[in-house]
């Protein structure tokens, strides 16, 4: 990613886009230089895939001279630093991960709970939530008062057509909805997809996590409603509106009908996207097509085989905030190596993935 280009594009082209940039962040771009002792160069280059190095050893120019750009929002605290090379350092690369995962699926349904989940999971205290492709069931260990799973019925979670996909969401409103009518307190409804052992699921079979909240939404929600907040009244103007204009003007946003979405350039991990819609994906047919066509361009394109998928939605009380979608790739399966460690924990998100490329696949799956 040329940052330094793209920026001055934007100072030419966009005074408007420019400016917002500006209001919402602080950035740079530097390069990261080291010097590499001869005795280590062909075991250097090998970490990164490159078996026969040229004789003047130009490839170890991905090293002496690497490329970061540090991106933070001032107004969410959200801060993502990239480095292209991170993405092939030592063990993310494996061979045949596409038989091990299909093994390691199929291997998981001889003693699946989920698979029969009538039988061999709790039921909410109002009984379950049935839709064509998915059931509802209580979370044996609950994350809050109201917690429950939404188990698909097709034991592989990677393989969803669109009318599952909606079915899932349908489905997930209408336990929140269930769930509002038992105890009105309780009236700010969140969902997350946590797909595979590496998104943090704890069973194979594939499912959603349900909750319900009472007084004020989950911490980052929370936190970001805040932010939304202090940058109407202090700027005047909509954080989300004009969050999609800089990404649009950037090249790294679409819409689709009334539904818009970005690659974000402070993700919290590799190719995070925001979808914006202002119904819920429960009701909105543009909203089901754009979460699907960007989870097929995932799994089917990019190789995606663990992701996370989180709903914020407004209170069930009020409306006119919008119903946002956040997806992000969680890393290889088969790999010894966390895609997340002390720097995310507590410092910023480190990225390898250029968000141009994410977007690019997008559209050249949408057509």
């Amino acid at each position: 990613m040329k940052w330094e280009e793209k920026v001055r594009e934007l100072k030419n082209s966009d005074p408007e886009a420019y400016a917002i940039l500006n209001r919402i962040y602080k950035y740079y771009s530097d390069r990261g230089t080291m010097k590499i002792p001869s005795s280590f160069n062909e075991r250097a280059l090998s970490y990164m895939g490159v078996t026969a190095p040229s004789k003047n050893n130009a490839s170890l120019k991905m090293f002496k001279e690497q490329q970061i750009i540090k991106f933070f929002n001032v107004w969410t605290g959200e801060g993502t630093i990239f480095n292209s090379l991170r993405a092939s350092r030592p063990g993310l690369k494996l061979e045949g991960d596409a038989k091990h995962l299909q093994k390691l699926i199929k291997d998981s349904k001889k003693r699946c709970d989920f698979c029969d989940p009538e039988r061999y999971t709790p039921e909410d205290s109002f009984g379950r939530i049935k839709g064509k492709f998915c059931i509802t069931a209580a979370n044996i260990a609950k994350y809050d008062a109201w917690s429950s799973l939404l188990i698909f019925k097709k034991h592989n979670p990677l393989e969803f057509s669109l009318q599952e996909l909606s079915d899932y969401f349908e489905t997930a409103f209408k336990w929140f909805n269930k769930v509002y009518q038992k105890d009105e307190r309780y009236h700010f409804p969140f969902m997350v997809w946590n797909c595979l052992y590496k998104a943090g699921a704890s069973q194979i079979h594939g499912h959603g996590q349900l909750l319900m909240t009472r007084e004020f939404p989950y911490a980052k929600m929370e936190n970001l409603n805040s932010s939304v907040a202090k940058y109407k009244k202090e700027v005047g103007k909509d954080y989300f509106s004009d969050l999609y204009y800089l990404h649009h003007a950037l090249g790294l946003a679409q819409s689709y009908g009334e539904v818009k979405f970005m690659v974000s350039i402070t993700p919290l991990k590799e190719k995070e996207i925001l979808i914006i819609s202002p119904e819920a994906p429960s009701e909105s047919n543009e909203a089901k097509e754009v979460i699907f066509k960007i989870l097929r361009c995932y799994v089917d394109v990019l190789g995606v085989e663990s992701f996370n998928l989180a709903l914020y939605c407004p209170s069930l009380k009020s409306y006119g905030y919008p119903y946002l979608v956040k997806i992000v790739d969680r890393g290889p399966l088969f790999i010894n190596t966390a895609d997340m460690g002390g720097m995310e924990l507590y410092g910023s998100s480190i990225a390898a993935n250029d968000p141009y490329k994410v977007i690019k696949s997008i559209r050249e799956y949408w057509i």
